[in-house]
């Protein structure tokens, strides 16, 4: 039972600083759009980009997540 702890801690950790990463980066993509409109496109794609990155991330986690649970 230890070593399933550790490892959903470790997962945990892992995934957490991804997913803060990717809302850092789409958070950027959001300050100062007066200054940036022609780069508003290049930002929209980064948002789409890293919520799609988390979405999956989420569901990779949630995956190996249940088979640690349930092995």
């Amino acid at each position: 039972m230890g070593g399933t702890a550790a490892a959903m801690v470790i997962i945990g950790g892992i995934i957490g600083i991804f997913l803060g990463w990717t809302f850092r980066t789409a958070r950027g993509a959001h300050a100062d759009l007066k200054v940036y409109k022609a780069r508003i496109p290049n930002f929209r794609r980064i948002r789409n980009r890293n919520g799609l990155r988390s979405l999956v991330a989420v569901v990779i986690a949630l995956l190996v997540l249940s088979a640690l649970i349930r092995g």
